[in-house]
């Protein structure tokens, strides 16, 4: 298993919005991976900071837009 495979997997797992009576399962869904989105790009943020990587975010490939 790769690990962008494994990352996946665990991305279907998350479950933070499944189950909101007010949001269907596809929305649900798509709440549950726009907040993991957001979350990954602060972290990328974070760990090149914490490196010292001065890249832009579009050369390390990542972009705030979900």
């Amino acid at each position: 298993m790769s690990a962008e495979s494994n990352a996946s997997s665990h991305a279907l797992a998350f479950s933070w919005w499944r189950g909101c009576p007010e949001l269907t399962d596809e929305e649900a869904r798509l709440h549950d991976l726009l907040a993991l989105h957001r979350a990954t790009v602060e972290l990328i943020r974070e760990q090149r900071d914490l490196l010292r990587y001065y890249d832009s975010d579009e050369e390390l490939g990542i972009s705030s837009d979900p």
